[in-house]
């Protein structure tokens, strides 16, 4: 039974300095062969100690001897064994019997290897400070976090979290329901809470009502915590306030949607069509043509000489800033689709210096009437009118 049980025991003389009894041999437990001689006797506990261990044994043995050895008397050190790597060990020094001077005759260690319990603390006190940092981190994170029973109920909320949702410590113990506004329930029972039973994951935007009854809009990331067999056990959630984000992109939306419409309505005034008489439509143009002002311009010239059937159109120009190229190049468009429609295009209010410009660009107006002014150019439509009426 001695040599069974899990401890080293050995009885000694402390007087005569000499083992009495041991059950295994320690250097035999350290790897050492068991008939080192450098590893005999009580010696072997401090030859073998860590040097920080060293004192610390000797004293241990020094006390036994004087007879302060008891029960209590124990001591955790490291003891080197043969392949280098150090062990931890307790050693209790008991004492047996004493001589009629009350001096320990018979002294028995218990020495117990603890090299896995000290392994297993050392590995705690990691897991402890990695969820020391992990916590202080998720307690210090912008977004909010919270930890809910599969029951519903928040068993942890981060700072963030207790400060964005109103409830501040209080949030820890409340429920799902205490949380949402009661057109978000449906949300959650018929998309949340499905898509996390099935895929383990949901994300969307949540509307989350403060117990003042003021609501926020929630970027939301959920998902389920599973346990070491894969079940589920609680359900955890990011939570990022997105309300002013909302906000302004509303705003942003409306003030485009302002914007395009006064776009449009300069589009219109930009192209604005007068009828001169029956037949004959003049088109005042102003500001700056570009190809997009270009293609409308066509756009509605075409469609309002097939709607009035006109026979001349008048394009005066004399409020344009500028003539190149790309302008000039529409122009030509323009008096070709319409001649298609059997009508002729006028181009009044060509200045000299335009003029000038469409001559230095080569460009060729084939098909374009052109009249220094508004008036000259209504005076040739109106002319014009007249002869094919005769004719």
């Amino acid at each position: 039974m001695l040599q069974a049980i899990p401890y080293l025991l050995c009885v000694h003389d402390p007087v005569e300095q000499r083992a009495l009894y041991e059950n295994r041999s320690l250097a035999r437990e350290l790897g050492y062969a068991a008939d080192d001689e450098d590893l005999g006797g009580l010696d072997a506990f401090v030859t073998l100690a860590h040097p920080d261990d060293q004192t610390r044994a000797r004293e241990q043995l020094d006390h036994a001897g004087e007879g302060q050895a008891s029960d209590s008397a124990e001591l955790a050190y490291r003891l080197r064994k043969a392949d280098g790597s150090w062990c931890w060990v307790t050693r209790r020094e008991i004492v047996l019997a004493r001589d009629g001077a009350g001096k320990p005759r018979q002294v028995m260690s218990v020495v117990q290897d603890i090299t896995g319990r000290k392994d297993m603390e050392v590995e705690q006190r990691r897991q402890a400070e990695e969820l020391g940092v992990s916590k202080t981190l998720i307690d210090n994170a912008l977004d909010g976090i919270t930890l809910t029973s599969m029951s519903g109920q928040v068993v942890y909320a981060n700072t963030a979290f207790k400060a964005m949702s109103g409830f501040g410590d209080s949030a820890v113990g409340c429920g799902l329901t205490d949380f949402y506004a009661p057109e978000t329930f449906r949300q959650l029972s018929d998309e949340v809470l499905p898509t996390l039973m099935k895929d383990g994951a949901w994300r969307g935007v949540l509307k989350i009502r403060r117990p003042d009854g003021s609501e926020w809009m929630g970027q939301t990331t959920a998902f389920v915590v599973v346990g070491p067999a894969g079940e589920p056990t609680g359900m955890a959630a990011f939570f990022r306030d997105i309300t002013e984000q909302l906000r302004y992109e509303e705003e942003t939306l409306a003030q485009m949607r302002v914007i395009q419409a006064q776009q449009a309505a300069l589009r219109e005034l930009g192209t604005p069509l007068i009828p001169i008489a029956d037949g004959v439509i003049a088109m005042p143009l102003i500001g700056t043509i570009d190809r997009e002002r270009a293609q409308q311009i066509l756009e509605t010239l075409l469609n309002a000489l097939g709607e009035k059937q006109s026979a001349v159109a008048i394009l005066d120009i004399t409020g344009v800033k500028a003539v190149d190229g790309e302008v000039a190049a529409a122009l030509v468009r323009v008096a070709q689709a319409a001649r298609l429609l059997g009508a002729d295009v006028v181009l009044s209010g060509v200045r000299p210096v335009v003029a000038q410009a469409l001559v230095d660009l080569g460009t060729e107006l084939r098909g374009l009437v052109t009249c220094g002014t508004l008036q000259s150019g209504i005076a040739y439509a109106l002319k014009r009118k007249a002869r094919s009426m005769t004719v």
